[in-house]
């Protein structure tokens, strides 16, 4: 996505006023196209023991469950005896507390412990603000399209936008380490609350992929007290690129040969590739595996599916029904998309879902979730299933396998209503938002 929408961008500004930097030594620096291909990479991703991220020491919480936590420390660490009458106490006072919360002096307070906050990093940051003098001056727009989260220089955000005058743009892709943190690394989950909070203090604008993601960030940010930067919604391109036909493996040359279904995600928990290996198991039971075509996940995997993949290679009765491949070129993926009899997409929550807008600029049938942005993607196109029900996402792959004439309806109905997306309409809006930013 990074790539795509900076070529993209690259071509509608003069190459002069375009230019691209990377975080290099604990400072930004400029990288062009004559770089070593070896030293961007290692410039780009920079080994993690080199990277400066401070975790939180406990999760940052709402401000409800905050004063929760607090009573009940507090409740905890009371003598047994007063703990009655302490419980007590705070039921009597909850409507008052309630409205202590939504009042303006929380927020006020919220705000003024915040700006402490940012004034003390302040002045351990004069070095790196003096640093940027060589290459940012008050009015350049810096944008960082990438998951910069795990990555230290995120931190300087702030201090390049209010001490430095160089205005920042951010991108928000999804909430999902904060709204369903059991679906991600501990690491991700603990730290995504304090990254949005000081994304949202070192922006002045947020693109978000999706409506869904910015209702998620605007929510968090009022729930936390967080700074409110301005947003905007830019749909990513979902137009599958081309690639040389000599690269085609035989392993996906053997596929192509017979009926399969495609699911195009890394495989992890919350893409739910479970949900339609358990469908394939019932049906198979159900003794209908005859009329089932194969289903090829495309994907590496991810956390937390050993086994889970276990499980699919030691079932009998999917046995070689479900195939999994990895490190798919371009080429190789659009060749799937084209010979896929359908494609399914069950994942639990998104903030796009760009596999969905890929099989449907193909032309295909989607049978996807109805959960978190994929809507917004399918619109009325898509055959929607609740990703938690096993049974209904049998049934409708095994019609959509077996009954053609209600697949070619459905394909018929994709063909007349989807348009395609494309890179150059994303950076477009982006370019937009960047040029009002610059006459601001």
């Amino acid at each position: 996505m990074e790539q795509s929408l900076s070529e993209e961008l690259a071509k509608l500004y003069d190459s002069t006023c375009f230019r691209y930097c990377i975080w290099q030594e604990g400072r930004f620096v400029e990288w062009t196209q004559d770089d070593n291909s070896v030293q961007k990479r290692e410039r780009l991703f920079p080994e993690q023991k080199n990277q400066l991220i401070l975790q939180p020491m406990f999760p940052i919480l709402s401000k409800r469950n905050a004063l929760i936590a607090l009573a009940q420390g507090i409740l905890s660490l009371m003598p047994s005896k007063l703990q009655v009458y302490f419980n007590r106490l705070l039921y009597s006072l909850r409507p008052r507390i309630i409205r202590l919360l939504a009042g303006n002096w929380f927020k006020n307070f919220s705000a003024r412990l915040r700006a402490q906050s940012i004034s003390k990093i302040k002045e351990n940051s004069e070095q790196l603000l003096n640093d940027q003098d060589t290459l940012f001056s008050p009015g350049d727009v810096l944008i960082s399209f990438g998951a910069d989260w795990n990555y230290s220089y995120y931190n300087q955000y702030y201090f390049l936008r209010k001490y430095k005058g160089v205005k920042v743009i951010t991108c928000c892709y999804d909430l999902i380490p904060i709204l369903y943190p059991q679906y991600c690394i501990d690491r991700v989950a603990s730290i995504f609350t304090s990254y949005f909070l000081d994304i949202a203090d070192g922006s002045d604008l947020i693109l978000c992929i999706s409506r869904q993601s910015e209702r998620d960030l605007n929510e968090m940010l009022e729930r936390t007290g967080g700074a409110k930067p301005a947003t905007h919604v830019f749909y990513l391109g979902d137009n599958v690129v081309f690639g040389s036909n000599n690269g085609i493996s035989s392993s996906i040359k053997t596929i192509i040969q017979e009926p399969f279904i495609l699911f195009v995600s890394t495989i992890e928990r919350r893409k739910n590739h479970e949900v339609l290996y358990r469908a394939y198991h019932k049906l198979c039971s159900e003794g209908k595996r005859a009329g089932l075509p194969k289903l090829v996940f495309v994907g590496m995997p991810g956390w937390g599916v050993n086994d889970f993949l276990k499980d699919i290679d030691l079932d009998p009765l999917t046995q070689d029904l479900i195939v999994r491949l990895n490190h798919v070129s371009d080429a190789e993926l659009r060749v799937l998309y084209d010979a896929a009899s359908f494609c399914v997409f069950p994942s639990l929550y998104e903030g796009w879902g760009l596999p969905v807008g890929e099989a449907l600029s193909m032309g295909k049938v989607v049978i996807c979730s109805d959960r978190g942005s994929l809507p917004e993607v399918g619109d009325d196109l898509v055959l929607y299933v609740d990703p938690w029900d096993s049974k209904t996402w049998a049934e409708e792959i095994y019609r959509m396998a077996t009954d053609e004439a209600w697949r070619e309806q459905w394909e018929q109905k994709v063909k007349l209503g989807y348009r395609p997306r494309t890179w150059s309409h994303a950076a477009l809006s982006v370019k937009s938002q960047i040029d009002q930013l610059i006459k601001s």
